[in-house]
């Protein structure tokens, strides 16, 4: 049996990054109530039979609104991607959900350490404004990397919590080219895994979360595991 779909009409459109955009969407028939780190599925009229389904993460937690908020990469010569960067403010999709378990324990009862490659951020973001809506009880780490400084989507915005929040800190890190580099801070050259071995050097008393592809993920569940994390304890969301 079919997921129920419904229409949903797009709001906004915010550019995040030379290749990131925002979507604002309003679904037409009835709320949909989610978890912070689910997504949804959009069913997009292309492809050689369509709809295609394409997923995509929630960026901010649900809202009074009802709005859904998503960003996405613009893949190269993907149909999806594609498709959704042609639309334009009042123009409707089709989407299904919400599904996905990529979430952090609640109440948090230990250290969280995040851990995202690129728009990876997406669903991380949006379990950061969750969090930090109240005062965590536990430290936050978030350990995140991009192409080049412009990639690293809703970096002020992090940087500004950081500031403003004792419990939260924030690694960022590009792995793009040297001159882009070279305008960070003393660190943030080094690739996540590093900073990720850095900061759990010795420790066990966190609970780790990572989303990114899978040839990002898997690699950093495996050092987790080595450390001696049970594969369940350490949460993942790959997106390819």
């Amino acid at each position: 049996m079919a997921d129920p779909t419904q229409r949903a009409t797009t709001l906004r459109i915010r550019e995040l990054s030379p290749a990131v955009r925002e979507l604002v969407l309003s679904p037409v028939e009835r709320p949909i109530p989610f978890q912070p780190g689910q997504w949804i599925s959009l069913k997009l009229p292309v492809g050689e039979r369509p709809p295609l389904v394409r997923a995509y993460s929630m960026a901010e937690p649900e809202a009074p609104t009802g709005h859904l908020v998503l960003a996405l990469d613009r893949v190269p010569q993907g149909l999806g991607s594609g498709y959704l960067f042609t639309l334009k403010e009042g123009d409707e999709v089709l989407l299904a959900g919400p599904y996905g378990n990529f979430m952090p324990p609640d109440p948090l009862q230990k250290d969280l350490l995040l851990i995202a490659r690129y728009t990876g951020i997406v669903p991380i973001r949006c379990i950061l404004r969750h969090l930090f809506r109240t005062t965590p009880t536990h430290r936050v780490t978030l350990v995140y990397g991009a192409p080049s400084r412009t990639e690293l989507i809703y970096h002020d915005e992090f940087v500004a919590l950081s500031a403003a929040q004792a419990s939260f800190r924030y690694l960022p890190t590009t792995w793009g080219a040297t001159e882009d580099r070279a305008s960070h801070r003393e660190g943030e050259h080094r690739t996540e895994d590093a900073i990720v071995r850095a900061v759990s050097a010795g420790r066990k008393d966190f609970f780790p979360m990572i989303c990114g592809l899978k040839a990002f993920v898997r690699p950093l569940r495996a050092y987790l595991m080595e450390l001696g994390f049970d594969r369940r304890d350490v949460r993942v969301e790959t997106y390819d």
